[in-house]
């Protein structure tokens, strides 16, 4: 048995959604609506102690942290393997995921977190807001959320997050380019993909400034690829309330102009 507790197919979750669908791994999907707060709620702080998702429970394991997930996920399940076979391979992969972790979805986080918040938590009084609040674990997570649902960050941060995501859409596109190969890796498909997509998926149209096919086009030509695999798909596919409940399509312009 292997219950998934997610959000929207974005970001982190997205990028579990994908390795699970590339897998061809059957799992109960367990939603989490963010824009209602229930990563803060009891039940789920029980599951993840951290109230963040997404969080994989395996036969009673729990394992958190996606990037963790997605390894585990190719290591106990059949189906494709989404991990090169030679040590060096896996090196190199666990290299670009760790840069993606640690550097390109921090600051796509910050500038994406800046402007969603305001809407998450525009009805609330400010007793309501300091009641949420008080129900998020981490210390981090609770600035994070007074900062950007108060006064915002100041605007040298967000043109050095912006900054810190045109040069990793350069990184991308370089890498592709040198190789010349379909992947990230090369001939290989592998969760370095994984990694990189799901932080890049909603980029052609939050920042198509600077990802588009003339100042990106290996980058580009490589999400095209992505966009068609059938476990792309079958990830995008799944649930997407906040989108549909929230509106979020109609502050992507908003996103784009973030840091600029």
């Amino acid at each position: 048995m292997l219950e998934v507790y997610h959000a929207e197919p974005g970001a982190n979750t997205l990028k579990v959604l994908l390795a699970l669908k590339e897998k061809g791994v059957e799992f109960k999907s367990c939603y989490v609506a963010l824009n209602k707060f229930e990563q803060h709620e009891e039940w789920f702080k029980k599951i993840n102690p951290n109230g963040q998702v997404p969080v994989i429970v395996h036969d009673g394991k729990v394992i958190n942290e996606s990037t963790v997930i997605n390894e585990y996920v190719d290591a106990v399940f059949e189906g494709p393997a989404l991990r090169p076979a030679d040590e060096y391979g896996k090196a190199m992969m666990r290299i670009w995921t760790k840069w993606v972790d640690e550097y390109f979805c921090p600051a796509l986080s910050y500038l994406a977190w800046n402007w969603m918040i305001k809407s998450l938590v525009k009805d609330l009084t400010p007793e309501e807001f300091e009641a949420k609040l008080e129900r998020i674990p981490l210390k981090e997570q609770r600035d994070k959320w007074r900062i950007t649902a108060t006064e915002g960050y100041p605007e040298e941060r967000l043109k050095e997050w912006r900054r810190q995501v045109e040069n990793s859409v350069t990184k991308i596109d370089g890498a592709l380019r040198e190789h010349g190969k379909p992947w990230i890796l090369g001939d290989r498909f592998t969760l370095a993909d994984i990694s990189v997509f799901a932080m890049a998926q909603p980029m052609p149209m939050g920042y198509d400034d600077i990802m588009n096919e003339k100042a990106t086009p290996h980058l580009t030509a490589w999400y095209n690829r992505m966009m068609e695999r059938e476990g792309t798909k079958a990830a995008l596919t799944m649930p997407n309330r906040m989108r549909e409940e929230v509106k979020l399509d109609d502050r992507i312009e908003v996103l784009s102009k973030q840091g600029k």
